[in-house]
């Protein structure tokens, strides 16, 4: 059996030594605030399978609104939200493909942008029919 040398945390030298962590583990420790949002992206993808699917499902929905407001509105601007939600789509298509854990970060940003976009687009195209 391998002993793993305990270092402190860095910048902290009035560290206990109870509180040593393995030296792999502080080297693992996030430095800044890209590497902090690349492990909360992994690890809400792998702790909630099932968001990505959700996603899926309530842009279908939104995109299905938008139609419904085609034939109730009687006018043709109700679409233009839809290519964002296209594009939305499949920016989590790349998501759920995705390996590494900056892709991971990267996709699931640029689904939110194109789908907060969309919404924005519904509400402003809501406001030119009504």
């Amino acid at each position: 059996m391998t002993t793993v040398p305990l270092t402190a945390p860095r910048g902290d030298e009035t560290a206990d030594p109870g509180e040593a962590v393995p030296a792999e583990t502080a080297a693992a420790a996030p430095v800044g605030i890209l590497e902090l949002s690349e492990r909360v992206a992994a690890s809400v993808l792998t702790r909630f399978p099932w968001l990505v699917r959700a996603s899926e499902i309530m842009l279908v929905l939104f995109t299905l609104a938008c139609l419904v407001a085609v034939g109730t509105r009687l006018s043709a601007l109700p679409l233009l939200p839809i290519p964002l939600f296209a594009v939305s789509w499949l920016f989590l298509r790349r998501l759920r493909s995705s390996e590494t854990r900056a892709q991971q970060l990267r996709w699931s940003l640029l689904t939110a942008l194109a789908a907060m976009v969309g919404f924005w687009v519904m509400s402003v195209v809501a406001r030119w029919v009504s």
